[in-house]
């Protein structure tokens, strides 16, 4: 049977009489998903703005040489935002800023420490790399060629190969420090800006730089 447009009428006024709430409620809850995603998406780009903020303050601290600053901004991103990127970062330069300002075993045991740790390969790498040269720098050459050893794929093999050159001279072992530099002149560009120190790394540990090529 057909309804004609006052039944019709009728029959809607009734069923959003007994659904109404429902579906209003369904309404607000779906548009509150949307906007509560909006705010969370609003909040992460906040979150990493106020971090790009925090380590520039850290990095200005670092050349104004404010030990006292850098030290409270490498605590702030350690703990607010080790979530992001920018906390592993200070964690490195504050890591060479200890070593530099004369505090190699510092430096060491923020590494070894539980400050932030990526999830990304690289900085791990990176991190692996720098506490295996401040182990180097302090004299413990086995230590830095353990640590280094961890590295089982290198994302940057031409530093992971100079630094275990740099290991091998300091453990007398010239034959390994030759291979290991002449490894890393094969994973460095002509034009990488410290390709003439390993080529000099090399000539000292009895070895011979390959020939330019022609331009």
């Amino acid at each position: 049977m057909e309804l004609d447009e006052h039944e019709q009428g009728e029959v809607v006024r009734k069923w959003l009489r007994q659904n109404g709430s429902s579906l209003i409620l369904g309404i607000a809850l779906g548009l509150g998903l949307v906007f509560a995603w909006q705010w969370w998406q609003g909040q992460g780009t906040r979150h990493k703005e106020e971090a790009a903020t925090q380590y520039q303050l850290f990095s200005d601290a670092i050349s104004a040489n404010d030990a006292a600053k850098a030290k409270t901004f490498s605590v702030l991103l350690g703990d607010k935002y080790k979530d992001t990127v920018f906390a592993e970062m200070a964690t490195l330069r504050y890591a060479a800023f200890l070593q530099d300002s004369g505090k190699t075993a510092e430096a060491i045991k923020l590494l070894q420490s539980g400050a932030p740790k990526s999830s990304r390969a690289d900085i791990q790498e990176l991190r692996q790399i720098r506490l295996a040269r401040l182990y180097l720098f302090d004299g413990k050459p086995a230590e830095a060629r353990k640590q280094l050893a961890v590295i089982s794929k290198p994302g940057f093999p031409g530093v992971a190969d100079e630094l275990r050159g740099d290991i091998a001279v300091a453990e007398g072992d010239r034959e390994l420090a030759r291979k290991s530099y002449q490894q890393a002149l094969t994973n460095l560009d002509q034009a990488a800006p410290t390709r003439r120190l390993v080529e000099l790394k090399l000539i000292d540990a009895g070895g011979q730089p390959p020939a330019q090529p022609e331009t």
